[in-house]
């Protein structure tokens, strides 16, 4: 794709393809431009819609194709994972200035992008959309949280007969810190007119916090650092500093590069299997950026990357455990990786000692023995347990009158409750 130019890409890593506009001013090696991801509730995107916009306000545009009303949330996450890691691969644009936009259940769509998009998406441009909740649906919940300081633009016509959600959907996105801008047009449920589009998207750029002067410098400078040393052995340390930078500095240059390398990081599960994961990272949104990678990957068949998210998801402290049904969920529908059961006697051999590194979250653990391999029934053992986020052990005195033992390891998701996911 070049400058001034409107066409359909393919990913290079998965086979999904998406609709882009890059507008003139567009180039590798110029000033980085906006980008909006768009939804439309029929399929296809919004680039059509938004072009002439587009193209004025010099916004690169993407039309999601595969997502419209009533086909689910899995199509959603699976080709938003996949074309924004195309995007961020083989497109320069303004980190600080990414954006979500969509039509009705575009809208919808556009707010849940921005959920499992939290260290990245800037705003969303809701056109004639909602939250997905009330009128029969249940009401807001916890997983309908955005990060703070999520900018959001709606437009709506004077008689569009989903008025009545927008004074309730702006008390929920009030209560987590997003900041709203409300345009009314003549007209009905509709997608608003040119005017109003740039209205709404003039203000989104004008809110956000823009880049410094040397932001992108430093960042690229930081990212070389980070994959010089994973190239000599310290996969541990970058991937915290990765975490820490999507963490604590959302929407901006380093958390780009910080993606970047965690995208690479992740694909090869060989070696982030050993990585030590414990106290990664805290908190909701923590929980938030690992499952959606997990749902994401998991989606698009992307295993190693599904099977690394599940291990960061296992050093997540702090988390209010809403999650715990959706991972439960993760785990029944994609299965996970078994674990790799370790063992040591003591110095008589009198004692035993069994542990594992946790690779997944959610599980519970049953450890069972028996002394004969052909007639025995596996019996569960009751013994005491050292049982972390990350790890599990036990240590035991094996029998005096037994030649041979044997052990194994059986699991099970946990039992867990996540609240509702809006209809799409």
């Amino acid at each position: 794709m070049s400058a001034n130019r409107r066409g359909v890409v393919r990913c290079l890593e998965k086979p999904v393809v998406y609709e882009v506009f890059l507008p003139s001013t567009y180039s590798t090696n110029g000033p980085a431009l906006p980008i909006i991801y768009t939804f439309s509730p029929g399929g296809g995107g919004m680039v059509g819609d938004m072009l002439l916009t587009c193209s004025r306000l010099k916004i690169i545009c993407v039309g999601i194709t595969g997502p419209h009303n009533d086909n689910g949330w899995d199509i959603v996450m699976r080709e938003s994972d996949a074309v924004t890691r195309d995007i961020r691969h083989r497109v320069r644009f303004d980190p600080s200035a990414e954006f979500a936009g969509g039509f009705s259940g575009g809208g919808l769509v556009s707010y849940g992008f921005s959920r499992f998009r939290a260290q990245h998406v800037a705003g969303v441009f809701m056109m004639a959309g909602w939250l997905g909740r009330g009128a029969g649906y249940p009401t807001y919940q916890t997983i309908d949280r955005v990060l703070t300081n999520l900018l959001v633009a709606r437009a709506r016509g004077l008689s569009d007969y989903g008025d009545w959600v927008m004074a309730p959907d702006s008390n929920y996105l009030a209560s987590c810190g997003a900041v709203i801008h409300d345009e009314y047009f003549v007209g009905g449920h509709e997608v608003p007119s040119d005017t109003v589009k740039s209205n709404c998207l003039v203000w989104l750029l004008n809110q956000r916090i823009p880049a410094g002067p040397n932001d992108q410098v430093n960042a690229s400078v930081q990212a070389s650092d980070w994959r010089t040393r994973v190239a000599v052995g310290e996969k541990d340390a970058v991937l915290r500093e990765c975490v820490l930078a999507l963490m604590s500095h959302p929407r901006s240059w380093i958390a780009l590069e910080a993606q970047l390398v965690l995208d690479d990081l992740m694909l090869d599960y060989d070696s982030f299997r050993p990585l030590a994961v414990n106290d990664l990272a805290a908190g909701d949104f923590a929980s938030d950026l690992f499952y959606y990678l997990a749902r994401g990957a998991g989606d698009g068949s992307d295993w190693p990357r599904y099977r690394s998210a599940l291990k960061s998801l296992t050093g997540i402290t702090g988390a209010n455990g809403d999650r715990a049904g959706d991972i439960r969920n993760l785990l029944l529908k994609y299965t996970y990786p078994a674990p790799v059961l370790r063992s040591a006697t003591g110095t008589n051999s009198d004692r035993m000692n069994l542990w594992f590194s946790k690779d997944t979250p959610g599980l519970d653990y049953f450890l069972e023995g028996g002394t004969n391999l052909v007639t025995d029934a596996w019996q569960q053992l009751t013994l005491p347990v050292l049982d972390t986020n990350t790890g599990w052990s036990t240590e035991f005195d094996l029998a005096s009158d037994s030649e041979r033992g044997f052990f194994r390891l059986r699991t099970s998701p946990s039992a867990g409750f996540s609240p509702p996911f809006p209809p799409q």
